[in-house]
């Protein structure tokens, strides 16, 4: 894969539209993360939402808390590299 050809396409808006939600996985103790991402104007928009319960002294107590991250450049470039089968659906000569 040529990461300078990959920065090309999702600069020129090639990826445009690509978006996906991981399935979810366990994280310590009673917490699940949740992953998602879009990609609108060569930024890579990824989001995680991490949801979970506590004992707050009388019940268990539910949360959800999402993060946000917007990644562009090589930045954008590495996500796609490990992530990289929904992108190589749309440009499938660069993978």
């Amino acid at each position: 894969m040529d990461a300078n050809r990959v920065l090309e396409a999702l600069e020129a808006g090639e990826f445009d539209g690509v978006g996906h939600t991981y399935q979810p996985y366990d994280g310590y103790g009673n917490q699940t993360h949740q992953v998602a991402m879009s990609v609108s104007d060569g930024t890579i928009e990824v989001s995680k939402t991490t949801s979970g319960k506590f004992f707050d002294g009388k019940e268990n107590a539910r949360y959800s808390e999402t993060s946000r991250d917007y990644l562009t450049g090589m930045e954008a470039v590495a996500f796609i590299t490990q992530r990289p089968y929904y992108f190589s659906q749309v440009r499938p000569d660069l993978f």
